[in-house]
């Protein structure tokens, strides 16, 4: 087996090659620690960023689909507990954003404004069936619903 040299350090001791690799690996693992803080901080402020757009997002939406009473009208009547209903509906617009043609059901209507209850929506799929601007097809649970020509 070979025998290792030692060599002379700068202030004139003798190190182990082991002892320097030990110093440079140290050295490298502190920098990819580093960049790697660096990388997951980088990570941490897009992720905060997205989030802040999403709100944003989810606020806008809100606000058109309750018919512009968003934040305003949270804080006249408080925080009502239910979370993800909007607080006014503007029914009008629902209708105009239901098929003219061909048949639907009340979760077809559901998927246009997610948030609202199942109550809600019957009454006032019954209540365009009252007032003529609806036809009921089927019974029961096979509903399905049509827009008079």
């Amino acid at each position: 087996m070979p025998v290792r040299r030692r060599r002379a350090t700068a202030d004139g001791r003798h190190a182990s090659t082991l002892t320097e690799l030990r110093k440079e690996a140290a050295t490298v693992i502190r920098r990819l620690q580093r960049a790697g803080r660096a990388q997951l901080h980088a990570i941490e402020r897009e992720i905060a960023q997205l989030n802040t757009r999403r709100e944003a997002l989810l606020r806008e939406l809100n606000a058109t689909l309750t018919g512009g009473r968003g934040a305003s009208a949270r804080g006249r009547r408080g925080r009502s507990g239910i979370v993800g209903r909007p607080l006014r509906i503007d029914w009008a617009q629902v209708y105009t954003r239901l098929p003219k043609q061909g048949t639907f059901g009340a979760s077809d209507v559901k998927k246009l404004i997610p948030g609202v209850a199942p109550g809600t929506l019957s009454q006032r799929l019954t209540g365009w069936v009252r007032e003529k601007k609806l036809r009921r097809t089927g019974s029961r649970r096979g509903t399905r619903y049509t827009r008079p020509a």
